[in-house]
This record gives structure tokens, C-alpha cells and sequence, in this order.
């Protein structure tokens, strides 16, 4: 089975493999104080151990999470990962506002090189992924949920043909405080138009 998720023009989005060259870009990743104020939160560095910990069972596939790094022009630049919600409780199908989970998945996603921000890539791997959920993996809605202040993320979302949903109150912990997070949503019928 090949690692390799999607392929489109500079963009390649790979499965994150258990490799010391994998493992030491996410812990450069998530060490990068500017990365971290939008993803994980400065009180919470991935040193290298870290790194192992958090994704051995995702790439090894003990986890739903699929994860990936991403590279623009044959350079890494970040991380995606992407999973299916079929298995959400009750209360967080009302939270998310699903009526049912079937073809439903989420993706998080940053990108870890601060000097490849703001040039539409993440915009690029999105659009790519998307497409890639909704034509193999038989997804019929993704789900992405951003910090509210978090206004870059938001802009590439809305440009992928996503749509604010409805605010999640409180509903992640960063740098020590529960914080807003936008729920935001893209259908396969809309994507397609």
C-alpha cells in the first residue's frame, strides 16, 4: 500500500511513517512557539518522546486519526490528519450539530514552517484533500473546527468551501484556558458544484 494520500501539482500529502525523520519535523514543528499559539499552545511543546508517544498509535493504525506530513515543492511543511466520525457519542453528534455521523469526517491540519504561511498552500493541500475525502473515501460532509481568533485558518477554510456552522463554547484547552472554536462544515453536494 502506498503512503502517498494525494498528489497534486507542488502539493504531496503523505502518511506520516514511524521514521526518526518524521518523529524530528514534528518535534520542530511542535517546539515552534509560532506554531504552537495556533496549534497545541505554547505550554505545550512535543519534544521528541512526545512526538512518539502522541503518533506511533496513529501511524501504526491503533487509532481511527489518519496522519500525515505535507510537502510543498518536495519540501515538508506540515501536518494533517484526517478520521472518520461514525463513532461519536450522543451528546457530541448534538454538539456538532449531526443528526448522524455516517461519511462524516474531521481534519485538523497546520503548517509547521512559519515562512511557507500566507501563500495559499494550505489552502492547495485542503482543496486536495477534500476532494480526495469526498471521491475515495466516500466522505459526504468534513467537518474542521478553528480556534476562533485564529482569523488565517478561518480565511483558508471559507476559501476551500467551507461554512461556519455555529460556535463551539469552550471547547478546546489552550495555553490554559477553554477557548471558542468555530464548527465549520463543507458537503459533498456543494463541493462538487
Amino acid at each position: 500500500m502506498s503512503d502517498y494520500v494525494v498528489q497534486v501539482d507542488d502539493i504531496i500529502v503523505r502518511r506520516m511513517r514511524d521514521e526518526i525523520d518524521d518523529y524530528q519535523l514534528m518535534e520542530k514543528w511542535r517546539t515552534d512557539e509560532r506554531v504552537l499559539e495556533f496549534y497545541g499552545g505554547r505550554d505545550y511543546p512535543y519534544y521528541i518522546e512526545d512526538v512518539k508517544i502522541e503518533y506511533l498509535p496513529l501511524i501504526r493504525g491503533y487509532q481511527k486519526v489518519v496522519p500525515c506530513i505535507f510537502s510543498y515543492q518536495n519540501t515538508p511543511v506540515g501536518y494533517l490528519q484526517y478520521y472518520a466520525l461514525n463513532d461519536l457519542s450522543n451528546k457530541e453528534k448534538k454538539e456538532f450539530s449531526l443528526e448522524q455521523t455516517d461519511g462524516v469526517y474531521a481534519i485538523d491540519l497546520f503548517i509547521g514552517e512559519p515562512s511557507y504561511w500566507s501563500q495559499g498552500i494550505g489552502t492547495k493541500v485542503l482543496l486536495a484533500v477534500i476532494n480526495y475525502l469526498f471521491t475515495q473515501c466516500s466522505a459526504t460532509k468534513i467537518v474542521i473546527d478553528p480556534y476562533v481568533g485564529n482569523h488565517r485558518a478561518i480565511r483558508c477554510y471559507e476559501k476551500c468551501g467551507f461554512v461556519k456552522v455555529k460556535i463551539l463554547p469552550k471547547h478546546d484547552l489552550h495555553e490554559g484556558k477553554f477557548r471558542d472554536c468555530w464548527l465549520m462544515a463543507i458537503d459533498s453536494q456543494k463541493s462538487l458544484n
